[in-house]
């Protein structure tokens, strides 16, 4: 990967366009080149466009601060610090990066990052940002889309965003820290460098499931200790209990099943009987509707005769509308072909006119060209004058400015000057005032620095008695508040244990009610089964039934009728309604039960948990309490009041924090006024020497300017002469360009006017002749259609005769009938017949229904008697002396049914007891396994704060980077190398010139760490790149502090860099280097915030 260019506009203080070609000289043959300039002229920004053409963002910014810190743009929408887009140059209204490299298959491409304001006006909205990737060799562009681009550029350039900040940006300053680190942080800059934390994440992880584990296995044996079963000997009890209720219940139930029986023959009968009513009125109402169709069924019968001459008599209306139509179409066209006519004389007339006007324009023109050319060559004389008039002005005017400007400087340097003076007299003044009579600034300062040191000590432990108090307060405190939070949670968990109980009960008869349901259901269902014929022949006295277990057979030798459709449906749907309710009920209450055992189990731990937190809280106020009465100050703090003690000791603090500011300020303004009265001398001087140079320029800008004032008069009168003998020529026009113009104008619109002429006449005979044609057409179809109407006339006349019956009136009427409505008549007829006999059908189906469930039940009643009103009487009585026998049955049952609910409720209590047992053994067991599989890995790796396994994989990356880093220190200095040692973590230095003795890192000078230090940058670019070539590499920090001796030795580690093959980069403020680099890219201040670029051997 190497970079060949980089160009930006209008980012930060860098107006531009900037380019900066590395492929072409001085910078092409230069392997190393420094980027120099003042602090804040835009060095920086520079490697800002790099990454933002690359990647569209920059290692500033993405350290910056997130939605925290929004800032407000300049049309008062809010970005956020790390946006990006406030790269743009304040006033611009748009701006860009671009940069050429060459990629990992050795192809040359171009990624570009641009943004702009809203219609490119500089106070416009920031629009989105555009993102786009080429290839140059191919002249192909790649991408234009901001994700595609995301995915796409790593994949040429061969680096992420992280691998390219640590590969070719190298930033020292981290390596450096990184040396004299202990192991801890060692380890957590090894981390940030190499983009390794899931480490620390996975340590931390195991630690926080092996206490989840530990937890849980704790939670399940109180569960366990809290559901214990009942014993052998009381479960034995409940289930003989269980049995004799059973029995009783089975009794009771066969009493009310013959009673059941009874009462649905009865609810059968009174079906029956409603459902021959309804077959009734609908067979009268079918009645009804059929004597209403008589005109209908008229109507189609003459419809039916009138079907084959429908299509006559309709073609006979329409050839009544269209005859005359036809005659008044005819007469239009006459009209029209007599216009035509005199529309093609006018035509022909204004041909010849415009041929011409055509000719006259022509002559004209041809006559004006010579002294049209003769104007034309005035103006290019007058022109030429005029250019250099305008030189001449220009260049006045910038001689001007120029000592307009010079004369801004010149009394700028000499406000400097007199501002020089005053600070230094101001400085000098400002040291003897904070000195006493006589009093050395050594003395003073001394002095100062002990009076400082007593406050910041007193002031250290004020804020630790402050902290001990607080401490014990909170403490007692929070004592306070988890006590009554405690009594609440007791009263309700042992509210929630009662719910609970009466939950469960309530669970239990419902499962027992809807248990009931399905075995009515399924007692109705079989009742009603196809087999049941078969069932009942089976039946044998004193055998159980084998659908409800009755050993009376009622139904043996007079089974019941078996219900039509609509009954069987309607029953299905009652039982179905019946279960569904019952389920509900079930549901409801289970999830009551759910809620409440829920709510219990968590109230459980809760209380187990705050009892844990008091017995620490406890602890925690005795400890502060140690520590508050073991304090020097407490005996101080005992004598105040304990509602006043904050205050008290905020007070004092106050008080000791302002001796120590004032002590602060002291030291801090000696040596401000001593360093400020250093630099002042020099800088008077240069003052004097630039106030003489301004006056040397001065003198010269105004020789010049002189000058030019006497070359501007002789320039400016021919000027005019030329003006005058031009405008005499052209007369009204402008030039003789547009003189030309004119001419030429007026021939070409008489041009157009002749062509326009002539296509008029041609349309003109076109229409005449289409309309002679149009006129014979419709001629001939009028002739056809008077005699259709003619032949048709005659037929219809003949037809009519033979119905003499069928009006006028009634023959319109029915015409107006079409087809769709003739079938939905013939549908409407055949449905009303098919209405009635269908209901005729049912009236007698039901009845006899009837009749057969009747006989069946009193087969001593002749048939005629069967649906008297004696017999309906007699019905009646039975349902009397059914619900007297219900009503009295109703109590006994309800009684069984409750003791065998008791007995029932407490066997199923306990065995879901059980159950809750083994399972939660179970879930125990595996618990306490997964506890010891997760106790094992943590054991190993795990720790709450990352650290156990952060170490054992930063030292693998720490093995990686000293190899790397070895391999290009040995191509910077020869004599040493880097080693393990001292701790996991510990880095050492072997001396070879010392026979292989081992050093500390904190023993090497500014210019053997500064080696040190650029060789792990390069180890870590190496392990960033993988197997990438990387020939480009810029250095932004590590300079300005190293001496002489270790400067020369940096700059013969960048000389190796640059002899490997590697361009690099070295943004630096120190002179000597600045020297020692002969090729430089100079960013250089240019007022208002602003800086240029530029290169410089």
């Amino acid at each position: 990967m190497k970079i060949l260019a980089l160009r930006l506009a209008q980012l930060a203080s860098l107006p531009g366009p900037v380019e900066l070609d590395f492929s072409a000289e001085p910078l092409n043959d230069a392997g190393l080149f420094a980027i120099t300039g003042p602090t804040g002229s835009g060095k920086s920004t520079l490697l800002d466009a790099l990454c933002l053409a690359l990647f569209g963002n920059t290692p500033r910014l993405r350290n910056a601060p997130g939605r925290e810190s929004p800032i407000t743009d300049i049309d008062g929408s809010e970005l956020q610090t790390a946006d990006p887009r406030t790269l743009l140059r304040r006033g611009a209204s748009s701006g860009y990066a671009e940069v050429d490299f060459i990629g990992r298959d050795g192809q040359r491409y171009r990624a570009r990052w641009a943004v702009r304001r809203a219609r490119n006006r500089a106070d416009g909205k920031l629009q989105a940002v555009e993102q786009s990737l080429s290839n140059l060799d191919e002249e192909r562009l790649l991408t234009a889309q901001k994700r595609e681009f995301a995915e796409l550029l790593p994949r040429y350039l061969g680096l992420s965003f992280d691998q390219f900040t640590r590969a070719v940006l190298l930033a020292q300053s981290e390596f450096a820290a990184f040396l004299k680190a202990d192991d801890n942080e060692r380890a957590e800059l090894l981390e940030k460098l190499t983009d390794t934390h899931e480490y620390s994440q996975i340590s931390a992880a195991a630690y926080k499931r092996a206490s989840a584990a530990r937890d849980e296995v704790k939670r399940l044996e109180g569960q366990l200790d809290d559901d214990l079963p009942a014993d052998e000997a009381t479960r034995q009890q409940f289930d003989n209990e269980l049995q004799q209720a059973e029995q009783q219940l089975a009794a009771s139930h066969r009493q009310a099943q013959q009673l059941d029986d009874e009462q649905r023959w009865l609810e059968q009968d009174r079906q029956q009987q409603a459902g021959v009513d309804e077959a009734s009125e609908r067979q009268s109402q079918a009645h009804n509707d059929w004597h209403a169709l008589e005109d209908n069924r008229r109507d189609d019968a003459w419809l039916t005769l009138l079907a084959p001459q429908r299509d006559l008599l309709r073609r006979h209306d329409e050839l009544q509308r269209r005859v005359p139509e036809q005659r008044d179409q005819l007469a239009c066209v006459h009209k029209q072909s007599e216009q035509a006519a005199t529309a093609l004389q006018q035509a022909e007339s204004d041909e010849h006119q415009a041929q011409q006007q055509l000719s006259h324009h022509q002559q004209s023109l041809d006559k004006s060209r010579p002294a049209i050319a003769a104007a034309r060559e005035l103006s290019t004389a007058l022109a030429a004058q005029q250019h250099r008039l305008a030189t001449l002005k220009e260049e006045r005017d910038q001689r001007q400015r120029q000592l307009a400007e010079l004369n801004e400087q010149h009394q700028q340097c000499r406000s400097r000057y007199q501002q020089h003076l005053q600070q230094r007299d101001a400085r000098q003044a400002e040291l003897a005032a904070w000195l006493e009579p006589g009093q050395a600034v050594d003395a003073a300062r001394q002095q100062t620095q002990q009076q400082w040191e007593q406050s910041s000590q007193h002031v250290l432990s004020l804020t630790q008695l402050a902290q001990h108090w607080q401490s014990f307060s909170e403490a007692s405190e929070r004592h306070r508040q988890l006590q009554q939070r405690l009594t609440r949670a007791s009263e309700e968990h042992q509210q929630c244990l009662e719910l609970g109980k009466t939950a469960r009960l309530r669970l239990d008869d419902a499962n027992t009610a809807l248990e009931h349901v399905r075995q009515f259901v399924h007692r109705q269902q079989a009742a009603r089964s196809e087999s049941i014929i078969e069932l009942r022949a089976a039946l044998s006295a004193e055998v159980p039934c084998p659908v409800c277990g009755s050993l009376d057979h009622p139904w043996h030798d007079s089974p019941p009728a078996t219900p039509e459709a609509a009954q069987l449906a309607a029953s299905q749907a009652e039982e179905q309604r019946q279960l569904d309710d019952a389920q509900r009920a079930v549901d409801s209450a289970r999830e009551e039960r759910d809620q409440l055992l829920g709510r219990y189990q968590a109230l459980d731990a809760q209380l187990k948990e705050d009892h844990t937190t008091l017995r620490n809280i406890e602890q925690q106020r005795e400890h502060a309490q140690q520590q508050l009465q073991a304090h020097d100050l407490h005996h101080q703090l005992q004598e105040v009041a304990e509602g006043e003690r904050s205050r008290w000791l905020q007070r004092q603090r106050l008080l000791s924090e302002q001796q120590r500011q004032q002590a602060d300020e002291r030291r801090q303004a000696l040596d401000r006024a001593q360093r400020a009265l250093a630099p002042l001398a020099d800088v008077l001087g240069e003052d004097e020497r630039e106030l003489e140079r301004f006056s040397t320029r001065d003198q010269g800008l105004n020789e010049e300017l002189q000058r030019l004032t006497q070359q501007l008069s002789p320039l400016t009168q021919r000027t005019d002469e030329l003006r005058q003998q031009l405008t005499a020529q052209l007369g009204d026009h402008h030039s003789a360009d547009d003189w030309q113009q004119h001419l030429e104008q007026q021939r070409d619109q008489t041009l157009q006017q002749r062509d326009l002429a002539r296509q008029t006449l041609g349309e003109a005979r076109q229409q005449q002749q289409r309309l002679v044609q149009q006129q014979q057409h419709d001629q001939q179809r009028l002739d056809a259609l008077e005699k259709e109407q003619r032949e048709l006339c005659q037929r219809i006349e003949q037809w009519r005769a033979k119905h003499p019956e069928l009006t006028d009136d009634n023959l319109a009427r029915l015409l107006d009938v079409d087809d769709s409505a003739h079938r939905a008549l013939q549908q409407r007829i055949a449905d009303t017949r098919s209405r009635l006999q269908a209901a005729e059908v049912s009236l007698d189906e039901r009845r006899q229904q009837w009749l057969k469930a009747r006989a069946i039940r009193f087969p001593e009643t002749s048939s005629e008697a069967l649906l008297s009103r004696e017999q309906q009487h007699q019905v009646e009585q039975l349902q009397t002396t059914l619900d007297e026998r219900q009503a009295q049955l109703k109590p006994e049952l309800d009684a069984a049914q409750s003791r065998r609910d008791a007995a029932w409720h407490a066997v199923k209590d306990d065995d879901r007891r059980r159950q809750r047992m083994a399972e939660g053994r179970e879930r125990l067991d595996a618990a306490r396994a997964q506890h010891q599989r997760w106790a094992r890995i943590s054991d190993l790796i795990g720790s709450s704060d990352g650290k156990a396994f952060r170490r054992i994989a930063q030292a693998w990356n720490l093995e990686r980077l000293i190899e790397e880093a070895n391999h290009h220190l040995a191509g910077l200095s020869r004599r040493y190398r880097l080693i393990r040692g001292g701790s996991a973590l510990g880095l050492q230095i072997i001396d070879r010139d010392l026979a292989d003795e081992r050093r500390s890192v904190h023993s090497l000078s500014g210019g053997e760490s500064f080696l040190v230090s650029l060789a792990m940058a390069l180890g870590l670019a190496s392990l960033a790149s993988g197997e990438l070539a990387i020939e480009s590499l810029f250095i932004d920090e590590g300079f300005g502090s190293l001496d002489p001796q270790s400067l020369a030795m940096a700059m013969e580690a960048l000389d190796g860099l640059q002899a490997q093959g590697r361009r690099v980069g070295v943004i630096s403020h120190v002179q000597e280097m600045h020297e020692r680099i002969p090729v430089q890219i100079r960013v250089l201040p240019a007022g208002n915030g602003e800086s240029r670029v530029e290169v410089a051997t």
